[in-house]
């Protein structure tokens, strides 16, 4: 079974109205402040098992600070809480099987995947954008890669801030990967994130 997902951690750039030029890096000049309201931000994350099938589910963001200057994310720092993780698709699941959620969560959260007890967050942290992509640093069990987060919506208002990103990261290079060789070489390696963020401007 491919488990994979979270991960963290999350940010994203430009509004609707956007006026900046794609691929053309934000200033961080004037930039207003955003603290993340984890309660009502959510992470999906999907990861497959090849040619057979897949699972999806959810993580809970911990905590979160995001910049934003002319309609753009250009700062920010997203936690993951790796304790909340969670399979949406259990309805499918047989207990006699051995299948049951519970049974998915628990082996997830050992070191052969995430090692939640060593690394109980992941982050993803801010180092430059441009009009619809976010470029930092993603921390999973410890490891810290280079990753990009696409934006695909944002809203920005007087409320706050509201956006959707998705990023791909190859689990493989954050050491999670199953100590039984057989059964990791049938994981595919890429684990899919889509954050849903909302945020309101720091007091």
């Amino acid at each position: 079974m491919n488990k994979s997902f979270f991960a963290a951690a999350l940010v994203a750039v430009v509004a609707s109205s956007c006026s900046n030029n794609q691929g053309e890096d934000v200033d961080a000049t004037a930039s207003v402040a955003y603290t993340v309201d984890a309660a009502s931000s959510t992470v999906d994350w999907k990861g497959d098992v090849v040619g057979v099938y897949s699972h999806n589910g959810t993580a809970k963001l911990a905590s979160g600070t995001v910049e934003v200057a002319d309609s753009a994310i250009v700062g920010g720092m997203f936690t993951i809480d790796m304790t909340t993780i969670w399979p949406t698709d259990s309805a499918s699941y047989k207990d006699q099987d051995g299948g049951r959620a519970s049974d998915l969560v628990s082996h997830l959260m050992t070191d052969d995947f995430f090692g939640v007890d060593s690394f109980p967050t992941a982050t993803f942290e801010v180092v430059s954008a441009t009009a619809t992509t976010v470029s930092g640093k993603l921390t999973v069990k410890g490891v810290t890669v280079d990753e990009e987060l696409e934006i695909t919506n944002m809203e920005v208002t007087e409320a706050g801030l509201t956006f959707t990103g998705a990023l791909t990261f190859d689990r493989q290079k954050h050491g999670v990967s199953w100590k039984h060789f057989v059964k990791d070489y049938v994981l595919a390696d890429e684990i899919a994130i889509t954050f849903t963020v909302v945020a309101a401007p720091e007091l």
